[in-house]
């Protein structure tokens, strides 16, 4: 898929979030001419049905009833999505790479993990992708490709530089009549601590350098880019809404959008005391679409929130009937 600026781009941890909690939005904005886009933060290979490789499958099937321009999934791990500055800049490099005007985020409390702690994650790195002197590249750099990894190396340099200072100073014991500290009575010279330090870090300064750059050649970087706004979809947590969008003329496409994750929701042994019976699914399904929709006047509804105030122009305008 294409991957020119999007505007609209929904984030969330698991294939067939997206489906359930805002399809029908960007189907509905898909029908308005808007490019819109999906990025899965994990591949699915926790999953208690189906492998990571089903899943791409499906969800590459589900976005193409969805209509969306773009779709792609990161490489964090199925149920430790993790608040890091390593996978910050991961999602960063996404928004600035994608360009979305609007970011569809999931609701910040909720039952799983992965859930709350992308909506934290996805939120901070949009922050980040704005700042103007924070360089991240079209591709991950040798340095930021692992933040563990540059610490083991950090670590590594310290554990070898305490340990030539440890050798240095029981051969200082056993100095000769040459007076000199680093020669042994043997006449082995001893490595200068000093000089070592400052090799390691020679190195290290050497090989990891800032995102997006590198002390030996220059790469190209992403330029800043910053949402405009920021709306959660809140679908798996009971709160009110701040709006909802109308996706009673969608309804169908979305719902069909879902059941393209055959590996989940087709009746099967595994996980049965968890997921409902396939006979069950739409009418769960429909009752919520009905719920959100019953609060704005329509058929069927999906729930967001924003955590901005409203700006209103005209308030003969404002829709949703109080009385």
């Amino acid at each position: 898929m294409q991957s020119s600026a999007l505007d609209i781009l929904a984030i969330a941890a698991h294939r067939d979030d997206v489906e359930q909690t805002c399809g029908g939005t960007l189907l509905k904005m898909a029908g308005r001419g808007h490019r819109t886009g999906i990025l899965d933060l994990t591949r699915g290979e926790m999953g208690t049905r189906g492998t990571a490789e089903d899943r791409a499958r499906e969800a590459a099937e589900a976005a193409r009833i969805l209509q969306v321009s773009w779709r792609e999934a990161l490489d964090l791990p199925d149920g430790r999505v993790e608040n890091t500055w390593h996978n910050r800049l991961k999602l960063a490099r996404v928004i600035r790479q994608t360009r979305p005007r609007v970011v569809i985020l999931p609701y910040w409390e909720g039952r799983h993990p992965d859930h709350y702690t992308a909506s934290k994650l996805g939120y901070e790195a949009c922050f980040l992708a704005g700042l103007a002197k924070l360089a991240i590249s079209h591709q991950p750099s040798a340095a930021s490709e692992d933040e563990e990894s540059d610490f083991r190396k950090v670590a590594s340099a310290v554990a070898s530089i305490v340990a030539r200072e440890k050798q240095t100073s029981a051969s200082t014991a056993k100095v000769g009549k040459t007076g000199r500290p680093d020669v042994t009575a043997e006449g082995r010279v001893l490595p200068d601590s000093v000089s070592a330090m400052n090799s390691e870090s020679r190195s290290l300064n050497d090989s990891n350098g800032p995102e997006g750059s590198s002390s030996r050649t220059e790469v190209e970087r992403l330029a800043p880019h910053r949402p405009f706004k920021i709306i959660y979809a809140t679908l798996y947590y009971d709160i009110r809404p701040t709006f909802v969008v109308d996706i009673s003329n969608q309804f169908e496409s979305r719902f069909e959008s879902l059941m393209a994750y055959k590996s989940q929701f087709n009746d099967q042994e595994a996980g049965r005391d968890i997921f409902p019976a396939r006979a069950e699914i739409r009418s769960r399904i429909e009752a919520m679409a009905r719920y959100y929709g019953i609060l704005a006047g329509v058929t069927y509804a999906e729930p967001f929130l924003q955590k901005e105030v409203g700006l209103v122009e005209d308030v003969t305008a404002i829709p949703v009937k109080s009385i």
